[in-house]
């Protein structure tokens, strides 16, 4: 009997665990989802509420997330990140990773005329969640440490393993907005805006690798006050890029 508890212990420990890897945390996807529908026109706004249904835009985003609750989903697990190690470039493959099924997705959607609505819904609520997961640099990361989830932090203003700090502890810390995203977005000349209309899966997870050598700019462990802060500007910057991109990928499939 005694054996059997261990064993079940065990089990739950492994699966709370690899629950880790999902991303940004439900108030950073849940802003990505607000901020691509803020730059969306409204026929483009109430053609794909017609496709979610009965789901905000806020869920949608979520989903993926809250579905992993759900033993039937765990075929899902690996598909909200990427692992390479430093330096390591990516070779494409049928490995069933964040970038394919992002790129499969956004395929999909592009014939949403000529498909079943459910599988329009599905396609929606896979993008509304992985182009936020995709800017979030430790689900481009490093597999030697599973993307920051084997880090375990000392820190007097946030805790836990690195991966959860920049999912959900540092935004919550320094209490990221919509408004201050928004804030953000006006500073930003025609040039940069127009960057954002380029769909282009591969090159947006290379950006958000590029931000790695700042992710792991501490020692012995140790986060700073400093550090929190420019990370909250790295973060930041990250959720309101995602959201544009994600504003981008819809204006393009449903512009017509």
């Amino acid at each position: 009997m005694k054996k059997k508890i261990v064993q079940v212990l065990l089990v739950f420990i492994l699966i709370t665990d690899s629950e880790k890897v999902f991303a940004w945390g439900k108030t950073g996807h849940e802003l990505v989802a607000q901020i691509a529908f803020h730059f969306l026109d409204e026929p483009t706004k109430n053609l794909v509420q017609e496709y979610l249904g009965n789901l905000s835009i806020e869920e949608a985003a979520n989903w993926m997330d809250d579905s992993k609750g759900n033993t039937y989903y765990n075929y899902m697990r690996s598909w909200h990140y990427i692992n390479l190690e430093k330096g390591e470039k990516y070779s494409p493959s049928s490995e069933r990773n964040i970038l394919t099924i992002l790129h499969s997705a956004i395929i999909n959607l592009r014939t949403y005329k000529t498909i079943k609505k459910k599988d329009v819904k599905r396609d929606l609520l896979l993008i509304f969640h992985l182009i936020g997961d995709l800017h979030q640099p430790l689900h481009c990361g490093y597999g030697i440490d599973r993307g920051g989830n084997s880090i375990e932090i000392n820190s007097p203003f946030v805790s836990g393993n690195l991966h959860s700090v920049w999912d959900t502890q540092i935004l919550e810390y320094k209490n990221i907005k919509l408004d201050s995203c928004l804030e953000l977005y006006k500073t930003y000349d025609e040039k940069t805006i127009a960057n954002f209309n380029k769909i282009d899966e591969l090159k947006w997870m290379y950006q958000s690798r590029s931000l790695l050598d700042t992710v792991y700019s501490f020692q012995d462990n140790f986060l700073d006050e400093r550090y929190i802060d420019n990370n909250a500007t790295v973060i930041k910057t990250q959720l309101l890029t995602a959201g544009l991109r994600l504003a981008s990928v819809l204006k393009e499939v449903f512009a017509n």
